[in-house]
């Protein structure tokens, strides 16, 4: 016999085909369908094998995409890559030092940078720390921590609505998230910070989000406005309230409303107008006393009172107009006070009668601010009426408030008063109408005020009077 060579390891051989029913498939027969059923197996499950391999592809697309930005911004180097940081800031109307710069996977890190906003004059600021995030070589988004802004003078407000005019749309585009935010205010430059906002957090409101305004018509200026959160408010260093600060700025005005999340809404509102002639306004919606000292710091105790007023002011006569910052101001102020009367002895129940007591004035600022001069003072409570002069002295977060007054009062009005408070019923109406008809002449009163706007409730009202009354013959 001749025998049968064994295959060798590196021969190929060739495995007969098993026949249907064949030992090689388990000996059991196939059933008919059963080759059409695998098929179909097969046709559903090469769907789900492309879209893994699409959703793969797009990963890979999306990591090169990243890789690829990454390793542009290295091959511009440091320099280039300063010059990009650069004209993309200043596009968006930012003049930028972006100090240190680290790149990272598809974000670029800033560390010590200073900024202004092109076209206003005295604003300036600094961000301790920011993180762009970058979508190929354009920011996509800034977060932004130790963030300070610095405004000397009334001509840092100025430029601002031109800026948000020309700059905020495209500004106002890139999503942007902020911490730690400290905003400065100083009468001039190197002179002592007058008011602060510090460690609050920004957030920016959409136009439309806000109370009584209307998104924009196409293709007009934006409004750009937000809330400062929970800012500690420092004047002249002291601390005298923390609360949120609202903010907007329109294409001729910029407002800021204190104790609400809202500028229109807060209880206390102010409002630049910049054009054509600057002006400026302050307005207390009707609170209570005790919620404005709360917000300005005030000593009031438990006060009851309800208290509103306004203040405009505007440049004064002859102001250098290209030095606002430093010009005097004038302007009215109006104030209403429920809930009040000034103190007096009960003969005068029939004058001060009502609770309410309105104070109207002129005051004149000079450009240091140190001072506010009140002219053309007048007071009334009820059927009384006085008038006067009186000075607002600022000392540092306090002032000091001082008011001379005078008027006077018919003795025939002080007589049936008095007789009003001692006599009841029919017996006093005859007193009255009796001493109306047989006095004559007036009664001049004068009125000393002095108070510290830290401690109102201590004012000291020293009130006199001269008798100048006689009988009628």
């Amino acid at each position: 016999m001749v025998p049968t060579p064994r295959p060798s390891p590196d021969t190929a051989t060739e495995a007969p085909l098993a026949a249907p029913g064949a030992a090689g498939d388990g000996g059991a027969p196939r059933a008919p369908g059963d080759g059409a059923a695998a098929a179909a197996a097969v046709d559903r499950a090469a769907p789900r094998g492309k879209r893994r391999r699409r959703a793969l592809i797009a990963a890979l697309v999306a990591v090169a995409a990243v890789a690829a930005a990454v390793a542009a911004l290295l091959v511009l180097g440091p320099p280039a890559l300063r010059r990009h940081i650069v004209a993309e800031a200043r596009a968006r109307g930012v003049a930028l030092d972006p100090g240190a710069i680290d790149v990272g996977l598809g974000a670029v890190r800033l560390r010590g940078a200073r900024f202004s906003l092109l076209g206003v004059r005295g604003l300036s600021g600094t961000v301790a720390r920011a993180t762009i995030a970058l979508r190929g070589l354009s920011p996509a988004g800034i977060a932004a921590d130790g963030v300070e802004l610095t405004a000397v003078g009334i001509d840092a407000l100025e430029g601002l609505p031109a800026w948000v005019a020309q700059h905020g749309p495209r500004a106002a585009s890139l999503p942007l998230t902020t911490g730690r935010v400290r905003l400065g205010l100083r009468d001039r430059d190197g002179g002592p910070e007058v008011l602060a906002l510090a460690e609050a957090s920004l957030v920016r409101r959409a136009a439309g989000a806000v109370q009584g305004a209307a998104a924009p018509p196409p293709g007009a200026p934006g409004l750009e406005a937000g809330v400062l959160k929970q800012a500690r408010v420092l004047v002249a260093g002291k601390e005298v309230a923390r609360t949120d600060v609202a903010w907007s700025i329109g294409a001729a005005s910029i407002s800021l409303g204190f104790g609400g999340e809202d500028a229109a809404s807060a209880p206390l509102r102010a409002e630049l107008r910049p054009r054509p002639s600057p002006s400026a306004s302050i307005e207390l919606a009707p609170t209570q006393l005790a919620a404005v000292g709360a917000l300005l710091g005030v000593d009031v105790g438990a006060s009851t009172m309800v208290v509103s007023g306004t203040l405009e002011l505007r440049p004064a006569a002859g102001a250098d107009r290209t030095a606002l910052s430093e010009a005097p101001l004038e302007g009215p102020i109006a104030l209403t006070v429920k809930g009040f009367t000034l103190p007096h002895p009960r003969e005068l129940d029939g004058l001060l009668f009502g609770d309410t007591t309105t104070v109207k004035a002129e005051a004149h600022i000079p450009g240091d601010r140190r001072r506010i001069a009140l002219s053309g003072v007048e007071v009334a409570a009820g059927a009384l009426k006085l008038k006067g002069a009186g000075t607002i002295q600022r000392d540092g977060a306090d002032a000091a408030i001082g008011m001379d007054l005078s008027g006077s009062i018919p003795c025939s009005l002080l007589a049936g008063s008095a007789a009003m408070a001692h006599l009841t019923g029919t017996v006093g109406l005859l007193a009255r109408d009796l001493v109306s008809r047989t006095l004559a002449g007036s009664v001049a009163v004068q009125v000393r005020v002095d108070a510290r706007a830290s401690r109102l409730t201590a004012a000291r009202v020293n009130p006199s009077a001269i008798l100048r009354c006689k009988l009628r013959l």
